[in-house]
């Protein structure tokens, strides 16, 4: 019998942001197959388990994969023949290792077991629904779906003969791979789990003879990551760095040349660039890894806008797809005037405008980089610095092993980056010696910002701190009741800060460059007290400021003058959780993760109003706006006239998209879960052009 639960003790008390979190279990004969998992986020959790065992019934994949991120634990199920599934508990911990032994389970009694537990987690959850409407109406729309699908057994096809690889041991690693169950044949780019297709049989073998059977794959990957903090054993030996690099970069070309699809999965995306990079720092020379790679596909930019005048109809068309390197994590798109960075807090991934790859970076301790594509990568005994497209790095530090990243702002010769989420240190760009660390006491989380030559930090405990970038002094310290909510935001010569906690929140207008004698760094312009939850980032433009939260239940929009007062409020029929606010034209537009949007005028009323594209994204995608054209970033992405509101285009995007970002010639970059990133460019539009008289 298998049963799965989840803990009851989150009913006790209202749950935070982002939902209940709770135990989790995976139960066998009463046996909990999955320890640990105390404190997972349960509605991301009975998600995952619903779509993992859909994509087993209704999409007829052979893979599913449920992730415990906070105990490192993966469930991998895998299909056979017939209506049997066969259940894996991965520990991708260091070192990864296989949990327990496969565990046969029927599909049928798979899926009764994962129907009864979102049922029981949607009936317990309705009384504290609150600000998960949305991720519970998704959830409820994908169980009728699973719970109505006809298990049909699977047919025993002709399938390809099994595959085995071969590495000889005397290059320092050996490996021989096994796959009976042709697993490697079953990813393509449309699969969600990425691991199950790479636990096949197999053994790694030293030069001396001495093997370690079990699952290649995630032996490999301890070994990469051990050769990563100057440690990797095998068979309770050292082993050489280089050589770990070596025979993870043959397995990957392995599984390339098996499989070309291989090449987007993202942890075998992780493991080739882990060992390319360490290849690299060791001044070592690359194998060649190309002879298994697909060619890409040719791009069509189609027919360029015109440069000026509105945009009145468009359509967009699919120019290029790459595979991006972001480890096990998600990321997030920086455009700068070269590349287009795709960026986590360990890995950058650097594309030209045509697709080809500029650079990539990977690092344990984190790694900070700017637009520009300059970047520090952080290790447990090493800084690097590395500029641009530079295949060197041109220096290199000791460190002290904290993380550091993910943001890097160069201020007059001094590269800045937060150390983790407690300190921020400023390095000299020149040389890279650190000219100066604060790290704020009694803080557990900090924002960070910048205006001008002065760094800005706020702390969870309420206080604003004003400090010189070249030599790290502290200029002026404001102090507050409420924590600082989000990241100052630079207005000229100000900055402009939220606070929050519960629903009390408060914002501030202070200056944060001094302007003479008579207003010093530190002085505060104007506060103002606002009943407000989950506030937003406040914007500012033409001497309003505007943030909104949630109040009564209700989304709110509040306008304040240039002198703190409020000037008028309105409700928005937005979610304000993931609320964004974007200043166009004397008013302001706001949206939501779901892709809803409504344009504000400045006396308050509302132009125009676009209901939800479909399921709720993971979190808020800012708007952008690119020759006059607003992107609306949700499941369905759209390209909207501000003046109107009127459609001009529509992007299925999806909801597992992770990122979205476009450049001045309206391009629009993608980027997806497990790790792909997609460019779409205008193919026909149609612009009005003022005449020149």
């Amino acid at each position: 019998m298998i049963r799965f639960r989840v803990g009851h003790s989150w009913r006790r008390e209202t749950p935070g942001p982002g939902g209940p979190r709770d135990a989790f279990a995976f139960e066998l004969e009463g046996i909990n197959v999955l320890p640990g998992a105390n404190d997972e986020p349960l509605v991301r959790i009975v998600g995952a388990l619903v779509d993992a065992v859909s994509a087993l019934v209704v999409d007829g994949e052979r893979a599913g994969q449920v992730s415990l991120e906070d105990v490192h634990l993966e469930l991998c199920l895998w299909r056979t023949a017939g209506n049997e599934v066969t259940v894996w508990v991965i520990d991708l911990s260091q070192p990864p290792r296989q949990v327990r032994a496969p565990i046969g389970v029927e599909l049928p009694t798979l899926v009764e077991a994962a129907v009864k537990c979102a049922r029981g987690f949607l009936r317990d959850v309705g009384q504290h629904k609150g600000d998960l409407a949305p991720e519970l109406v998704a959830l409820e729309k994908r169980l009728k779906r699973l719970t109505f699908a006809v298990i049909e057994e699977r047919p025993a096809r002709d399938t390809p003969s099994p595959w085995s690889a071969v590495r000889s041991a005397s290059d320092g690693i050996g490996f021989s791979l096994r796959d009976d169950e042709n697993r490697t044949l079953a990813w393509n780019r449309k699969t969600r789990a990425g691991l199950p297709p790479l636990l096949f049989d197999g053994e790694l073998t030293r030069p001396d003879g001495t093997q370690q059977a079990g699952l290649p794959f995630l032996t490999m990957m301890g070994l990469a990551r051990a050769a990563t903090e100057g440690g990797a054993r095998l068979g309770g030996q050292s082993v050489p760095a280089d050589q770990v690099y070596r025979a993870g970069l043959d397995l990957c070309l392995a599984l390339r040349s098996r499989n070309p699809g291989l090449g987007a999965n993202p942890y075998v995306e992780a493991l080739q660039v882990r060992c390319t990079d360490g290849l690299t720092a060791l001044r070592q020379p690359v194998p060649d890894t190309t002879q298994a790679t697909v060619s890409p596909p040719r791009s069509t930019p189609g027919v360029p806008l015109a440069p000026v005048g509105d945009v009145r109809r468009v359509t967009l068309q699919p120019r290029w797809s790459r595979p991006v390197a972001l480890g096990e994590e998600g990321g997030r798109v920086v455009l700068g005037k070269r590349w287009a960075i795709v960026h986590s807090a360990h890995a950058a991934h650097a594309f030209t405008r045509t697709g080809a790859t500029a650079f990539r970076h990977l690092s344990t301790r984190g790694v900070a980089i700017s637009p520009d594509g300059d970047a520090i990568c952080a290790s447990p005994e090493r800084v690097l610095f590395f500029e641009g497209r530079g295949p060197t790095a041109r220096w290199m530090r000791d460190h002290d092993g904290g993380r550091l990243g993910p943001d890097l702002e160069s201020v007059a010769g001094v590269l800045v980056c937060p150390l983790g989420r407690r300190g921020v240190a400023g390095f000299a760009r020149e040389t890279g010696r650190e000219l100066w660390r604060f790290e704020p006491p009694r803080t557990q989380s900090l924002t960070f910002s910048r205006v001008g030559t002065r760094v800005i930090v706020g702390t969870d405990g309420g206080t604003l701190y004003g400090i010189d970038a070249a030599d790290g002094q502290v200029r002026f310290r404001v102090k507050a009741g409420l924590p600082v909510a989000r990241a100052p935001v630079a207005v000229r010569n100000r900055a402009l800060v939220v606070l929050n906690r519960g629903e009390h929140s408060a914002i501030y207008l202070c200056d944060a460059l001094s302007s003479g004698d008579t207003t010093p760094a530190g002085a505060i312009v104007w506060t103002r007290e606002l009943i407000l939850a989950t506030p937003s980032s406040p914007v500012w433009a033409r001497g309003h400021t505007w943030i909104g939260g949630a109040r009564d239940g209700r989304t709110v929009l509040i306008c304040l003058g240039k002198r703190g007062q409020v000037l008028w409020e309105k409700s928005l029929p937005c979610d304000a959780r993931t609320l964004t606010l974007l200043p166009w034209d004397g008013g302001v537009i706001a949206a939501d993760a779901r892709g809803a949007a409504t344009r504000v005028l400045p006396d308050g009323s509302a132009e125009w109003v676009l209901g939800s594209s479909g399921d709720e994204l993971n979190h808020a995608i800012a708007l952008t706006v690119s020759r006059r054209t607003l992107v609306v970033p949700g499941p369905v992405t759209r390209l909207v006239q501000p003046r109107g509101g009127r459609v001009l285009a529509e992007l299925a995007t999806g909801p597992r998209m992770l990122d979205l970002a476009t450049d001045a010639k309206l391009t629009i970059y993608v980027l997806r879960e497990p790790g792909t990133l997609e460019t779409f460019v205008p193919g026909a539009a149609l612009a009005v052009v003022p005449s020149a008289r």
